[in-house]
């Protein structure tokens, strides 16, 4: 079967365009809607008006050189999942995307898609691009294969997760979970599935099937020595375990980690380990001990010049400061984290968060009055993000600010709305449940 339907639908969805516009002087935006749908087999003067009013061209392919080139992207694929190397992706991507490809072949246009929107969630810094074959995934029919299936639910999972909805995240990746061992695939396919399956359980505080699934896919890395992958499952045990208040597995599991990284001399991954490290001190109530690691992330940050990162550790270090009531290092550690937003010009916005959190701190601990008006501003801005873990916490912290001040009434209004988070979280929607 023909994909010419969705290469017609995709582009004019990617123009702006809409099917009466499309269609008008050439057929009706029924029929259209039957072309795009694969519903009809469109005569060829109807599909040269067509791709002529949407600015394309088509190269009429043999079926052969098709499949060649597809397997060309599949094995881009493989080797971009498994190496998650940004540089060598994007390198490697010119020669599909900087001519246009139209895969006639339908089940080679659905696969060809797959693959290209899990090398852009690699990269995620295409957003147009990513945008577009994100509308092209949803708009994929129910004719395809249990292999692109398993493909399209651990994409979109990805990008749920990406975007920030575990819950949706991982209804989609259970969808993929009925046919991971339907024989359809790899091992090496299975292995990222399960990788990515305990990312999303440990973001819904699903912890033992976190720890579950990650040991499945270490296992495969381990024995195909892909020393990073099995970094990143030892983490998300670590993390797993942290959350347990499991400690001492935790611990093992963050330092077989960094023995990885050592030995193979993978310096990209001691900032993640060293900030975990620091994270599991923090919440055992080690102060000292998790300022020590937030310093050694934050000097491979520095060099690494991970901006982002930089800031998170900042932050990190200015809360463990704040436990202990020292004033004095809290103010000096905002201060190096705002100047650090200021150097970054170019890129303010994306560090907007980082910049409430900041002021917070700087406000709370100088006990100036205009902490009141800063925490109302960046619980706004929160809010807007649909951050509601930073909502509720600001919240909280407003709402004591506003009960000592004796504002009774609005201290009221910010502690229910931290409370009602909180109902959520706990997936409660009754007192009663409670």
């Amino acid at each position: 079967m023909s994909s010419i339907g969705h290469i017609i639908k995709s582009e004019r969805i990617n123009q702006s365009m809409k099917q009466t516009t499309l269609a008008k002087g050439i057929c009706s935006t029924s029929y259209l809607s039957k072309i795009e749908n694969n519903l009809t087999v469109p005569s060829e003067e109807v599909i040269t008006f067509l791709l002529k009013k949407l600015n394309i061209e088509i190269d009429r392919v043999s079926s052969e050189k098709e499949n060649i080139v597809l397997a060309s992207l599949s094995e881009l694929y493989k080797m971009g999942v498994l190496k998650r190397d940004k540089k060598f992706i994007r390198e490697s991507l010119k020669k599909f995307t900087n001519q246009k490809l139209h895969f006639l072949q339908l089940n080679n246009y659905y696969s060809y898609h797959l693959y290209l929107f899990r090398l852009l969630l690699i990269l995620g810094d295409e957003k147009d691009n990513l945008q577009s074959a994100y509308n092209v995934i949803v708009k994929i029919g129910d004719d395809m294969g249990e292999k692109q299936r398993f493909i399209k639910n651990l994409n979109l999972g990805i990008y749920s997760y990406l975007e920030g909805d575990s819950q949706v995240a991982l209804s989609r990746l259970e969808m993929s979970l009925e046919l991971v061992n339907s024989g359809i695939n790899e091992e090496w396919e299975i292995a990222d599935f399960y990788n990515v399956l305990s990312l999303t359980y440990t973001k819904c505080n699903e912890f033992y099937n976190a720890i579950n699934y990650a040991s499945k896919s270490l296992l495969y890395y381990k024995d195909n020595l892909l020393f990073e992958r099995a970094i990143d499952n030892y983490i998300v045990i670590g993390i797993a375990h942290k959350e347990m208040r499991k400690f001492q597995e935790a611990e093992k599991n963050y330092n077989l980690a960094k023995k990885l990284a050592e030995d193979y001399r993978l310096i990209n991954y001691e900032e993640v380990i060293y900030q975990n490290l620091g994270s599991l001190y923090a919440i055992q109530g080690s102060h000292e001990k998790a300022i020590e690691f937030y310093k050694h992330s934050l000097k491979v940050k520095e060099e690494d010049c991970n901006a982002e990162g930089y800031l998170l550790t900042i932050l990190s270090i200015i809360k463990e400061y704040s436990k202990q009531s020292n004033h004095q290092q809290v103010l000096k550690w905002c201060k190096k984290g705002l100047d650090k937003i200021l150097e970054e010009k170019n890129s303010t916005k994306e560090y907007i968060s980082y910049y409430y959190h900041l002021e917070i701190y700087k406000h709370y601990h100088n006990l100036t009055e205009e902490l009141e008006m800063v925490l109302r501003e960046a619980i706004g801005y929160f809010e807007n993000e649909q951050d509601e873990r930073h909502v509720q916490k600001y919240s909280i912290l407003l709402a004591d600010y506003l009960f000592i001040h004796h504002k009774f009434k609005a201290a009221s209004l910010y502690y229910q709305k931290a409370n009602r988070i909180l109902l959520k979280q706990k997936f409660i929607n009754k007192w009663e449940d409670l």
